[in-house]
């Protein structure tokens, strides 16, 4: 699955009850230790997660989202230590950070296919592609994808996928895609790849063949 739709798609977000007047979040969370594991017949927990100890009890992290107007209230409880990765998030996931306008286009960062030194470059992120007007990236407003790879000599170069298509040849996660770079020379530049991207949706929207 891409890491930089990942940032995007697929999240859902609390809901405020009708008559909230003044809708806002609250979110705290906090992490225990030593909480128990229920058993499910058996005397002794397995799993096939080797970072889980087995053991019988463990760290629990619990999110608490609340509306202080309405009172509607979230709570998400899981184990900790598994999947949390701290608080320097937009570095390289990209929350929070604001699309670039390239090429009539908006680019969303999001977490890199291909994380491996993005840190030392001067890009750290993958890009999801959207028209202008967007405020909250949803799936109908995807059009393109721009990924960060290596040349033969070790340079950086760009991809890029566009023209969401149900069937389309290129792609293997929520969407899939009728163009790509491919064998074309890749583009060097954020910018570059931007302005594929657009050329693509110009030739789709004149009747050029996907």
């Amino acid at each position: 699955m891409s890491k930089a739709l990942d940032t995007y798609l697929g999240w859902e977000q609390p809901q405020h009850f009708g008559t909230c007047s003044r809708p806002s979040w609250q979110v705290d969370f906090r992490t225990e230790d030593g909480e128990l594991r229920r058993r499910y017949g058996g005397d002794s927990h397995t799993c096939p997660n080797d970072s889980c100890d087995h053991g019988d009890t463990y760290p629990r992290i619990t999110v608490r989202i609340v509306c202080p107007s309405c009172q509607a209230a979230l709570v998400v409880a899981g184990e900790d230590g598994l999947t949390r990765q701290g608080l320097a998030a937009a570095t390289t996931d990209g929350y929070g950070v604001p699309p670039r306008r390239i090429a009539g286009l908006l680019l969303w960062p999001g977490r890199p296919w291909l994380d491996f030194g993005r840190l030392s470059t001067d890009e750290p992120h993958d890009f999801v592609v959207t028209r202008p007007g967007v405020q909250r990236v949803t799936e109908v407003d995807v059009v393109g994808q721009i990924t960060q790879g290596r040349g033969k000599r070790g340079a950086v170069v760009w991809a890029a996928t566009a023209v969401p298509s149900a069937d389309g040849p290129y792609g293997y996660d929520r969407i899939r895609w009728a163009r790509a770079t491919g064998d074309t020379k890749p583009p060097r530049t954020v910018a570059g790849a931007a302005k594929w991207v657009a050329a693509q949706l110009a030739d789709q929207q004149s009747g050029g063949a996907e």
